[in-house]
């Protein structure tokens, strides 16, 4: 694996390359990430080396230790940042079609939207896993637990707006949905039906109506959950 002494963003030169490269116009390998005509270096970060990462709280670790002292809540709107890390772990988040082309789906899995346009901001493979970890710290466990290259049903329905970032209801849905001896999601935790992420995602809605979530143990929120969530609920067979 490259390692980079430092973390880079991508100048507008460089976001050209990018989004050709990731729309199958130019091949990857002719970009240098390290090219001072396409990046620059951000300050305040330190080393970096993309790696096999087996989930995506590993790779949101490793990007937190590589911003150092930089503020990652200034770094968010950072587009050329983003999609510099994108593009150094292109080979770990998608794979690749017989042409040599990136199988890179929907676009804002790739390309950094605002962060502030939630529905689209965090379907990022890259930037979402590095916010929710240093929001949430272990409440996140939940959201990702699964490879770098994936973007749960978990993640989507909980992450959709931003109230939904609140540690009382992320500890809920940790609790509910994350098996600490496997380090995995509970079975059924991915499905639609009832007690699934889904639905938790509208019960919140009419918790919020009636509670201040930031005032209740998450075990008191967890008992008043409807019997659908009785087949999560800890202690559960």
């Amino acid at each position: 694996m490259t390692s980079y002494s430092a973390l880079y963003r991508f100048n507008d030169s460089g976001l050209d390359a990018f989004e050709k490269i990731f729309t199958g116009q130019i091949d990857d390998t002719i970009v240098d990430p390290v090219d001072p005509a396409l990046v620059s270096r951000v300050q305040g970060t330190s080393g970096f080396t993309p790696s096999d990462f087996a989930t995506a709280n590993e790779m949101a670790q490793t990007i937190l230790a590589a911003i150092g002292t930089a503020n990652l809540f200034e770094l968010l709107p950072d587009t050329g940042l983003w999609a510099w890390l994108t593009f150094v772990m292109r080979n770990q988040l998608f794979k690749k079609a017989g042409d040599g082309t990136l199988k890179v789906g929907e676009v804002h899995r790739w390309y950094p939207s605002n962060p502030n346009d939630w529905q689209k901001g965090q379907r990022h493979l890259v930037r979402m896993p590095v916010l929710l970890l240093k929001s949430l710290g272990s409440n996140a466990d939940h959201l990702l637990c699964s490879a770098p290259s994936v973007l749960p049903e978990i993640r989507e329905q909980l992450t959709s707006q931003q109230d939904m970032f609140n540690p009382a209801f992320q500890q809920v849905a940790r609790a509910l949905y994350f098996n600490d001896d496997t380090g995995a999601l509970k079975r059924g935790a991915g499905g639609k039906s009832g007690g699934t992420p889904r639905r938790l995602a509208k019960v919140r809605q009419q918790l919020d109506v009636t509670w201040d979530l930031e005032d209740r143990e998450s075990g008191e929120i967890i008992a008043t959950l409807p019997v659908e969530f009785s087949r999560f609920k800890p202690g559960a067979p």
